[in-house]
């Protein structure tokens, strides 16, 4: 846990340096509360970019270079680059201010708690024969930061053959040679020394500083299985397991965009950022984009004009959702509808991507649990594995320090232990595909969802195998050592019981890509500069861009892209 005198401090100056709270207010809380822990230059640089903040809500100006619409982790990144390049930049997030919502942002190990509360899109997906007729929510940031404010911190760069997958493809410039450079100009690494980590960026990227005895069991069992046990899992992605990539600040705090990239930022008198601003549709001059319009808390409408380009960077659902909502995609559904169209792109809302995460097979704790650890994220040791001999790792089980389970898995098995841990298999390469469609042309209605999972042969049988490597892993002598044994499932199961149980436990990794995938072909949404085909003015930067999802949790894919999208828009060496 982290120190919550810290942590208040921090939302403190996080306050500051958006305009939330005046000079008076916060030098009192520094003199009376927090003295000493808040550094003198540190409030003076908070003190100024709020009053910047302030003054650049209450100039009430519309019109910008550049119009970001999300400030997820590739939107921060987009729009603070773009400000310090000395653009006139406007940043509009749907969601509100991570500063506001304390300890749920800043502690990374309660991650799961926001998942369906008042920070996550939680969109619903339809309910899937695939899934025993469960519908399974697709979550996503709604406050500032996106994903990285609410989700676990795991940093996980993606395997070379997925960069280099998307080269192949036509992805020119995007091969794992020339992105993996990024990375390094990303992180600040605080783990051994790696020709592949770099240690001057803005992203706080660490191990575990003090493993709880589940990890040190996983690493254990890991060895007693035969996997390669790797010092740090990005350096580079191989198979084996380890202790996970966290991007966790030194003080214990959650590394989200927003802090990394966006706060340093909003001192300067041209990056303007927009709260509670929900983008309701694209604006258009015949097929060059002109700006957007946003809907406020309170509903009224505005609109904000880019001399350049608008940047669409609102997620693996919500940027889909945009472009629909604007005229841009299948021209059969989008008339249907009785929206005018502007680009008749067959592609966006197709080729829905997540990894199935499942809830899980849970062992009971030989007494009390300990505490975890400052700086932990619940998620402590992760593996990557391969469901077929001579193929790529395709399967990811990881531990989750609490006990989760669904509620279709509860109703079967029982309702697991209070001091117990998960070992959840996942997939990270999956085959089958998803879509994202309009329910209306109301923007405040969810869109239709097919997730997709489970949906083929291959992602079953992949699946069960990952289930059955859970199954035998938890019995290894690492972890009886520290546990009474196995609650859920709890007996023996068949292969048939075992893809049911795949059925009823399959969550979401919470990693939404690809719906308006990058590319050459005529499913492609945008070129390889991020482009969208055959309009102006308008890009889409974020993961839903990707062709294929990265083996792993996208954090780090999707902060790469914004940092690739920033060197692409500025005509730096990419």
């Amino acid at each position: 846990m982290i120190d919550p005198k810290i942590e208040a401090a921090q939302c403190l100056v996080d306050a500051a340096a958006s305009g939330r709270l005046g000079r008076r207010g916060f030098m009192a809380a520094l003199t009376g509360t927090f003295a000493g822990i808040v550094s003198v230059s540190a409030a003076e640089t908070a003190l100024a970019a709020g009053s910047v903040q302030h003054e650049n809500r209450a100039n009430g100006k519309r019109s910008f270079d550049y119009v970001v619409v999300g400030a997820g982790a590739a939107g921060c990144i987009i729009a603070a680059r773009l400000a310090r390049a000395g653009f006139d930049v406007a940043l509009l997030e749907a969601g509100g201010d991570d500063e506001a919502a304390g300890a749920q942002v800043d502690d990374p190990s309660i991650w799961f708690t926001n998942i369906g509360g008042p920070l996550d899109w939680s969109y619903p997906s339809l309910p899937s024969p695939h899934l025993n007729g469960r519908s399974i929510p697709i979550g996503a940031g709604r406050v500032l930061g996106g994903g990285t404010s609410v989700n676990a911190s795991l940093w996980v760069h993606g395997f070379q053959d997925d960069f280099n997958g998307w080269a192949e493809a036509g992805c020119t410039g995007w091969s794992a040679a020339e992105v993996m450079p990024i990375y390094r100009a990303l992180e600040n690494w605080a783990g051994p020394p790696s020709e592949w980590r770099g240690t001057d960026g803005a992203m706080d990227v660490c191990l575990p500083k003090t493993p709880h005895p589940t990890a040190v069991a996983w690493i254990e069992a890991s060895r007693e299985m035969g996997l390669p046990v790797l010092d740090d899992m990005n350096a580079p992605m191989r198979e084996g397991a380890g202790y996970t990539n966290l991007s966790i600040r030194p003080d214990g705090s959650r590394a989200s965009a927003s802090r990394a990239y966006l706060r340093p930022a909003l001192g300067l008198p041209n990056l303007t950022l927009l709260l509670a601003s929900t983008a309701t549709r694209l604006l258009f001059n015949g097929t060059r984009c002109t700006g957007v319009e946003i809907a406020d808390a309170g509903g009224a409408r505005q609109s904000f004009t880019a001399s350049r380009e608008v940047i669409v960077t609102a997620g693996g659902v919500g940027s889909a959702k945009l472009l629909l909502l604007s005229g841009i995609g299948p021209s059969k559904d989008l008339r249907k509808l009785g929206i005018g169209m502007v680009a008749d792109l067959p592609g966006v809302g197709e080729n829905f991507q997540d990894h199935p995460l499942l809830e899980g097979v849970i062992l009971k704790y030989r007494g009390e649990m300990p505490s975890l650890a400052k700086g932990s994220d619940a998620v402590e040791a992760t593996s990557f594995i391969r469901s077929a001999l001579g193929g790529v790792p395709d399967l990811q089980p990881v531990l989750i320090q609490l006990p989760i389970a669904t509620p279709a898995l509860v109703a079967k098995y029982g309702e697991p232990p209070e001091q117990g841990f998960t070992i959840a298999p996942g997939l990270v390469r999956p085959t089958g595909r998803g879509w994202v469609k309009l329910s209306s042309t109301n923007f405040r209605d969810m869109p239709l969802l097919d997730c997709g999972f489970l949906s083929t042969d291959a992602d079953m049988d992949a699946t069960i195998r990952c289930i059955e490597f859970c199954l035998e892993f938890g019995q290894q002598k690492a972890f009886r050592e520290i546990s009474e044994g196995e609650a859920i499932p709890g007996r023996p199961l068949n292969r048939a019981d075992i893809a049911d149980f795949a059925r009823d436990s399959a969550t979401s990794y919470y990693h939404p890509v690809g719906t308006c995938k990058m590319g050459t072909d005529d499913m492609a949404v945008v070129d390889p500069t991020l482009r969208v085909c055959g309009i102006e003015g308008l890009r889409v930067c974020d993961s839903a861009v990707m062709p294929t999802i990265t083996a792993g949790n996208t954090n780090a894919p999707a902060q790469l892209i914004g940092e690739k999208a920033a060197r692409l828009i500025l005509g730096e060496a990419a």
